[in-house]
């Protein structure tokens, strides 16, 4: 396979046709799923956490364990014919320790190794068997200046370089998309670095500082209502969701018709009624027992009765 790709010459510059990888094509298929039942929370998040969500999801992965192809067709001379080349992305697996540092969109794949490679196939015979090819990983203390502290932070090689191509922590977690940095932790980390810029919480004792921070960093600064949202993965989301409609006290409809007809009234669209009792006093009423139970038998003591209280 390596003699394969090796011989592979293009033909022409153009850039490879646009299709939709089979990742991409399993993140849509998924959050359809979840997006077509009406009465699901994640239709009632707000407008731009779902905007974004879905840019996500509609994005490419940068790619990490492989390279792609540089043109559309290449001559084969091992087979003398054209091929067309294809985009096959090396996903890879996330395991959870991924979540718990910076791994540069470095993950476990999952490979073939050739079995006993310098025995005699005479002797022993060959075959395939799989292999898993995980990254290298090293504890590093890094700083934010954002967040003026330091963390110790579990990292690969290709996480470190991406940081010294970004001059820094900061500007690698504020210009990095969230599907390439692959990480809750990194993810937290961009809504507290964001949510610092929106409320400027940092350096509160040093002017100097303060607008030095402002001045680098004001083209990452978002409202605050957008900045505690970024980063949250669509469970999350939902959750958060959950418990700010539970946090509020739903209210009584009488107090919501109440105020209807005060503003009713004071714009003059509705008369106030008057009550139901007279001016001279309340009306009497007469009673119906003696007539529904036992008929004329006491209608005339009835009658006696009302006109002696007349």
């Amino acid at each position: 396979m390596a003699s394969l790709a090796k011989n592979l010459k293009n033909l022409t510059p153009n850039i490879p046709r646009a299709i939709v990888t089979w990742d991409k094509a399993e993140r849509i298929r998924r959050n359809e799923e979840i997006f077509k039942n009406p009465e699901s929370v994640v239709h009632r998040l707000p407008e731009h956490y779902k905007r974004r969500y879905w840019e996500m999801i509609l994005s490419d992965r940068k790619p990490v364990h492989y390279q792609l192809p540089t043109a559309r067709f290449a001559w084969d001379p091992v087979r003398n014919e054209e091929i067309e080349l294809e985009n096959n992305p090396i996903i890879g697996i996330h395991p959870p320790e991924a979540d718990e540092g910076l791994w540069g969109g470095e993950r476990v794949v999952k490979g073939w190794i050739e079995s006993a490679p310098y025995t005699k196939k005479k002797i022993l015979p060959r075959y395939w068997v799989p292999k898993l090819y995980f990254p290298n990983l090293k504890e590093v203390v890094l700083y934010s200046e954002i967040l003026d502290k330091y963390m110790q932070i579990t990292v690969t090689e290709r996480a470190l370089r991406l940081i010294d191509s970004h001059f820094g922590l900061d500007y690698y977690i504020l210009e990095t998309p969230e599907i390439d940095l692959d990480s809750k932790f990194a993810n937290r980390l961009k809504r507290e670095m964001l949510l610092a810029l929106s409320k400027q919480l940092y350096y509160p004792e040093d002017q100097e500082k303060k607008d030095y921070i402002k001045q680098k960093y004001a083209s990452f600064v978002i409202p605050e209502e957008e900045a505690e949202w970024i980063g949250l993965d669509l469970n999350e989301a939902a959750r958060k969701q959950q418990d700010i409609e539970q946090s509020t006290a739903a209210e009584p409809l009488k107090y919501k018709f109440e105020r209807e007809l005060v503003e009713r009234l004071r714009l003059g669209a509705e008369e106030p009624t008057a009550d139901s009792e007279d001016v001279d006093g309340p009306r009497p009423t007469e009673s119906q027992f003696g007539d529904r139970l036992l008929g004329k038998y006491l209608n005339p003591i009835g009658q006696k009765l009302r006109s002696a209280t007349r």
